[in-house]
């Protein structure tokens, strides 16, 4: 992360994107906002205080073949919790997966997957989003964990994707790519 911090806070902060390296990181915390836009491909303000759940209607390749589509928010009763959740609607375009995610203050989790009928409880992540991620540290989230592995910018600063590991407990399961404006671009399974 020191790499980060001399490279956000040093003499060049002059950056005003809402995707720059100024609007990501805090020099103060040595941490890093990431945006909840990031995961569905939606274009985002800067703003960092409104709820975690936007509104999305995106469409994506992942690995240049896989059509996906987030739209959302929508409503459920979760039936294993008996608690409603809203949630993002994530659809593979050949029918082969639907899954639900929602958001908490550590990121987005999975809380519906069709191809193995289960109801999760929230507060699990499936992408680092919201306050607190660093570079290089693992952060867990009840049986899920990311690590930020990389941060890519272009000259100006501005970020051009993220890269990060996922595991399932202790197993390393995925690394994925997300750009800006656009979603999810690669996932390598483990």
């Amino acid at each position: 992360m020191s790499d980060m911090h001399m490279y956000a806070c040093g003499v060049d902060r002059n950056n005003k994107d809402v995707w720059g390296k100024n609007n990501l990181y805090n020099c103060k915390t040595r941490t890093l906002f990431i945006s909840y836009q990031l995961w569905t491909g939606m274009a985002w303000d800067g703003d960092k205080k409104r709820s975690c759940m936007h509104k999305a209607d995106s469409n994506f390749l992942v690995d240049q073949d896989s059509e996906t589509t987030i739209v959302g928010p929508k409503t459920w009763n979760n039936y294993k919790t008996g608690i409603q959740e809203q949630f993002w609607l994530r659809n593979k375009a050949d029918g082969t997966k639907t899954q639900y995610f929602t958001c908490h203050e550590k990121g987005i989790g999975r809380v519906y997957d069709s191809r193995r009928p289960k109801y999760y409880v929230s507060g699990r992540c499936k992408f680092p989003a919201g306050y607190g991620w660093e570079i290089a540290k693992r952060r867990h989230c009840k049986t899920t964990s990311i690590q930020i592995t990389e941060l890519a910018f272009d000259l100006e600063g501005v970020l051009q994707h993220m890269e990060f590991k996922w595991w399932y407990g202790n197993i390393f399961d995925h690394q994925y790519r997300y750009v800006p404006n656009y979603g999810m671009t690669n996932a390598w399974e483990q």
